[in-house]
């Protein structure tokens, strides 16, 4: 197994899975999201759980199906497969930076894609 990439200071969930995932193919597990976890948010137990009960079932699928692109900029520079640098989140959070919006699931809102409460 080859040596995964650290998550950059600050780095949200979203942008480092989006910025792995671009390097290597989804091999079906949450591999990705459970290294960050480890490495920036250990607290957070639950967060398997929780993606695979917003259809994050693979570190592929939490981007399509538990996250989206917040702005117009962010949608554009995904689309066509540029970088998106990371608008930075406090360390032990796995919420999202300002370029993305959360799914909230059943225990999260009912299912809407909402911003993050002050």
């Amino acid at each position: 197994m080859s040596e995964l990439p650290l998550p950059v200071e600050h780095e949200c969930l979203p942008c480092f899975l989006y910025r792995v995932t671009g390097m290597q193919s989804c091999d079906g597990s949450l591999k990705l999201l459970t290294h960050y976890r480890d490495q920036c948010a250990p607290r957070a137990t639950a967060l398997e759980k929780k993606m695979r009960m917003l259809g994050g079932y693979c570190d592929c699928e939490v981007l399509l199906n538990a996250v989206r692109p917040a702005t117009t900029q962010a949608m554009r520079l995904i689309e066509v497969g540029e970088d998106l640098v990371c608008k930075g989140v406090r360390r032990g959070t796995i919420q999202p930076c300002e370029n993305w919006l959360m799914r909230r699931g059943v225990q999260w809102g009912g299912g809407r894609f909402s911003r993050r409460s002050a």
